[in-house]
């Protein structure tokens, strides 16, 4: 009888040891407003500058957009200029580094999310990518065309941009709504836009359109519209949670 008991309670302390070495690692500790971080991919540190909400804590789910900037330019940069059309509360933003056309960073947006989501409590469920110009066009590549990693998506949004080297796959069960963002004039937007925009909802995508008279540039009414949209998209998403 004995021996059984010692038994039962030795199964037990294996039991809890074994559900100890499965819990996440804890989360880094972040402090509001912007605060610059690396992941590393390929063996090799990457760099981001994130806007960290008000209020943050990790003990929460946080949406996220993820911003992919221009051919040559900044993560802060792209940053500070983004921030200020995001409104008033707006989600946790993360710039990326290395995410243009001229930077060999074939796919770097989804391994970004990826190692930041061992630093931040990112809500699966309220992930975003902006991307302008040479950006947005990684992001057609590197997440409108790829079948596996579209549903990891919520929104994407491509300003001054449309297709690149790739065709959509058939839609999966999830997608993303792909919105595009630009000027008809602009000939990185305007010549590759319509094409790609009709291709998308002949498979079935949700589309949304921004057209403006502002050139090659991030427009701020249009951004800020589709900032709106998504705080609509993460309000619905909480809502249908406390069903």
């Amino acid at each position: 009888m004995q021996r059984s008991i010692v038994l039962v309670l030795l199964l037990i302390a294996a039991s809890h040891a074994g559900a100890q070495d499965k819990k996440k690692p804890r989360l880094a500790k972040w402090k509001s407003g912007e605060q610059s971080g690396t992941v590393t991919i390929q063996d090799q540190e990457e760099s981001f500058v994130a806007l960290v909400p008000r209020r943050f804590t990790q003990r929460k789910k946080w949406p996220v957009v993820l911003l992919a900037h221009g051919n040559g330019g900044k993560a802060g940069n792209f940053l500070k200029h983004i921030k200020s059309m995001a409104g008033k509360r707006p989600p946790l933003l993360i710039s990326l580094e290395r995410c243009d056309n001229n930077q060999k960073a074939v796919g770097y947006v989804p391994k970004y999310l990826a190692e930041l989501k061992k630093q931040f409590n990112i809500d699966g469920e309220n992930v975003y990518a902006l991307g302008f110009s040479g950006g947005g066009f990684r992001l057609w590549d590197d997440i409108v065309c790829q079948a596996k990693i579209l549903p990891l998506f919520r929104g994407v949004v491509l300003v001054g941009c449309g297709k690149q080297s790739f065709d959509p796959p058939k839609k999966p069960k999830k997608a993303p709504t792909v919105i595009f963002v630009g000027d008809p004039r602009d000939g990185n937007y305007g010549k590759s836009r319509p094409a790609a925009a009709e291709n998308l909802r002949k498979l079935g995508y949700e589309v949304m359109v921004h057209e403006h008279n502002g050139g090659h540039s991030v427009p701020r009414k249009e951004i800020k519209a589709v900032f709106q949209w998504i705080s609509k998209q993460v309000k619905a998403s909480r809502k249908k949670r406390k069903r």
